[in-house]
């Protein structure tokens, strides 16, 4: 039947029946929300080094609906990506159970 297993365990399946993705995708969004951050700090920086502060007030507001629209895309990509995952698992359970209804026993 279906086997919970530890996180290094699914990691190292090499036969991919176990998936790692709902254990670690708050992790994945976490890093790319910080890495948008940085990513808009420096745009935001450069355009005030080299575009004055007109340049900057609007890669400031160019920076933070990037970072919203960013922030919703990714969110949403994720939840989907989990949402297959669980629905294979559930899947997967289903599948176990029926076959066990339908073998004989001893």
């Amino acid at each position: 039947m279906y086997k919970n297993k530890g996180f290094f365990e699914k990691l190292f399946d090499i036969s991919f029946s176990s998936f790692i993705a709902p254990q670690v995708v708050g992790v994945l969004y976490v890093v790319g929300l910080i890495g948008a951050v940085f990513f808009a700090l420096n745009v935001v920086y450069q355009a005030l080094r080299f575009g004055g502060p007109t340049g900057g007030f609007i890669s400031l507001i160019g920076c933070v609906i990037g970072l919203f629209v960013y922030a919703i895309v990714s969110r949403v990509s994720l939840e989907s990506l989990v949402a297959v995952v669980r629905t294979a698992e559930n899947t997967r359970i289903l599948a176990e159970e029926a076959i066990a209804r339908k073998t004989p026993g001893p």
